[in-house]
């Protein structure tokens, strides 16, 4: 079905950026963001979210001794 949306510039900027990345039309890549956001179950959708883990860096390659390591101080 035809719709006019308007977005800002800079949006629409990006949009056209991540569509190319990814080969497709800016109005492919909207239905596939819009599918995923309001098509999709719910309770499927939360689960889909991309989890980024905090790095912890090593003084020594290949090892990483966390003992005595406070975890609690990566979720302040």
């Amino acid at each position: 079905m035809p719709t006019i949306v308007e977005l800002p510039d800079s949006v629409y900027r990006r949009a056209q950026q991540a569509a190319q990345t990814r080969g497709v039309s800016v109005d492919a890549l909207i239905s596939e963001v819009l599918e995923r956001e309001v098509g999709a179950d719910p309770a499927a959708n939360q689960s889909s979210h991309r989890v980024n883990f905090p790095l912890i860096h090593s003084t020594e390659r290949g090892t990483l001794d966390l003992t005595g390591f406070n975890f609690d101080d990566l979720l302040a």
